[in-house]
């Protein structure tokens, strides 16, 4: 069974109501200058209607709700309300909720200077709204736009409302100006989207918009915000370059096919949103938010070197609504996004979040990427630094300020502090990263910061932490060069000390002969004698010279430890100063 339509609430014309159609036309009916039938504008019969028309002056308030326009009505309407002085129809207050336009809408030019709504209205031809001014709040939600919808060079100064909208031809706002914010919420664009060189400001919301064609948003500038919150953009090669003083929101959207996007912004908002094919996002001024990204392809985010536009002629740098300080670009996060097709280019990670990023290992890091670094304070009293210079996570600034650590970054409000077991594998898996793009000093930091965590991490044995207590104070894991040098010659000048000491048998007493040799050298039982023999037992155990005086049983013991010793620190000195200097 058939549902009968709901009447409308406005006094309807029902010109052919019957059975099968109760409510009939739904035009609202308009009064009848002297009285007579009421009817809508277009089933007032001629009289009435030239009567109606002739009492319009420019400037008036219009209610035509429901009603059908031919393209000769319309301009009827319009020419009757036509203002000789700025040469345009002026229409004061305009109401056109449900109104049906069967062939072009011409509204070229026309001012709307109390705003207007055109609420489920149906535009079966070409609806012309080119340089149209509307001056208060003008609405077009849940309209349907069979044909071209062109709305160049528009002023909106009250809120302008799309949502829910369909356009099934192109859609033209390029130059269109928006400064009380726009909206176009769940609106469908079948065609192409042209939005060049739009200027929008307030609150612009694309909230699960869907985007079947190209999208042109070059030059475009929000001078606010924008949201594309939960949008698919199914076949957009190109956004941008575009500009946005706050947040371009971009949660949540579905990106079906390759995509490069330009934009500088304050920061980009990317939280759960997937790239289904290839994409380029090159950015400036931003920060941006990587949490739960989904790549199926490769999705690269670049600083982009350069200002957006600067080699078009006439074009003034569009980046002066958000050009300020640096133009480099900062990554907020990267939690819980697969990073295997992920690939970052000359960005700043030195506050970026990695905890529940997976295939960090396979994570593309490209040109000059920025980590923190440690804090540079120095040991008191000594000329040397209390942590050695080298590349860190912000996570383990976050762990050391949470021990009490002086000169370390607390973790912001709300962000859990990892701890050095899972640290340990987050560097491990970057220092992966930074191996397959032969960044080989960056890998030796992240490679200390692995070693640094595994050794605070309190799942190690007694004996496993003990040892990389030894491997960290003797040589920083084989990367402090400085260090094992300062060991090796600690351990030489300790050991030719103890032989001098300890390690020589006391000299037999012997006649001085009459004649003395030309060039005296100094007798074993002398102190200088002693050093010297002792300095010749050590440089003989590290293969420097050959033989080896009679010792003592303490220099013996000496000696032999020392044997041991000296060719692991020489070993551990070489690998440090390879891992400081390969590229």
């Amino acid at each position: 069974m058939t549902r009968a339509p709901r009447p409308p609430v406005w006094p309807r014309c029902g010109r052919g109501a019957g059975p099968d159609d109760p409510v009939g036309c739904r035009g609202r009916a308009v009064p009848r200058p002297g009285g007579g039938p009421r009817a809508c504008l277009a089933h007032l019969d001629g009289p009435g209607r030239a009567a109606y028309l002739a009492g319009l002056r420019p400037g008036a308030r219009v209610d035509h709700r429901g009603t059908t326009f031919t393209d000769d009505l319309l301009d009827a309407l319009l020419d009757a309300l036509y203002d000789e002085g700025p040469g345009r129809a002026v229409v004061g207050h305009a109401a056109f909720e449900e109104a049906l336009f069967l062939a072009e809408a011409r509204f070229t030019r026309a001012a709307f200077p109390d705003g207007a709504c055109f609420d489920g209205a149906a535009f079966l031809g070409r609806a012309d709204f080119n340089d149209t001014a509307f001056g208060d709040e003008t609405s077009f939600r849940k309209a349907s736009f069979l044909d071209h919808a062109w709305f160049h060079d528009a002023r909106f100064a009250g809120h302008a409302g799309f949502g829910e909208a369909c356009f099934r031809r192109d859609a033209g706002f390029s130059r269109a100006r928006f400064p009380a914010g726009a909206g176009f919420a769940r609106a469908a664009f079948q065609d192409s989207a042209h939005f060049s060189a739009a200027r929008l400001a307030g609150e612009v919301c694309f909230r699960e918009a869907d985007f079947h064609g190209d999208c042109y948003f070059g030059a475009t500038v929000f001078h606010a915000g924008a949201t594309f919150r939960g949008a698919t953009f199914r076949t957009a090669p190109a956004l941008g370059p575009l500009a946005c003083r706050g947040t371009l929101d971009l949660s949540w959207t579905r990106f079906l096919g390759t995509t490069t996007l330009e934009a500088a912004a304050g920061s980009v908002d990317c939280r759960k949103s997937s790239w289904a094919s290839g994409a380029a996002l090159r950015l400036r001024y931003a920060t941006v938010d990587l949490v739960d990204v989904i790549a199926e392809r490769s999705l690269s985010v670049t600083a982009h070197p350069r200002p957006f536009l600067s080699g078009a002629a006439g074009c003034r740098p569009f980046e002066e609504v958000v050009a300020s300080g640096d133009p480099g670009v900062r990554v907020r996060s990267l939690s819980g996004s697969d990073a295997g097709n992920l690939a970052l280019n000359d960005l700043d990670l030195s506050s970026c979040l990695f905890g529940g990023a997976l295939h960090l290992d396979r994570l593309g890091l490209e040109g000059c990427c920025v980590f923190a670094r440690t804090p540079g304070l120095r040991v008191p009293l000594l000329p040397v630094r209390r942590w050695a210079p080298r590349q860190v996570l912000a996570e383990e600034h976050h762990w050391r300020a949470a021990r009490g650590s002086r000169g370390w970054t607390p973790a912001p409000e709300g962000v859990e502090v990892r701890p050095p077991a899972a640290l340990a594998s987050t560097y491990r898996q970057l220092r992966t990263s930074l191996e397959n793009g032969r960044n080989h000093p960056g890998a030796g930091d992240f490679h200390y910061g692995e070693m640094e965590m595994r050794r605070h991490s309190g799942e190690r044995t007694d004996g496993r932490r003990t040892l990389l207590l030894l491997y960290w104070a003797v040589s920083g894991y084989a990367l402090r060069v400085g260090r094992t040098l300062l060991w090796l010659l600690a351990t030489t000048l300790a050991t030719v000390a103890a032989v001098a000491l300890w390690g020589l048998p006391p000299e037999p007493h012997r006649p001085v002969p009459a004649a003395s040799p030309a060039r005296a050298q100094p007798e074993r039982g002398t102190a200088g004698g002693r050093l010297e023999t002792s300095v010749r037992t050590v440089l003989s155990a590290v293969g420097l010279r050959s033989g080896t005086p009679e010792l003592t049983l303490a220099g013996t013991c000496v000696d032999g430890t020392f044997r041991l010793v000296a060719p692991v620190l020489l070993g551990v000195t070489a690998v440090a100063v390879r891992n400081r200097v390969r590229r």
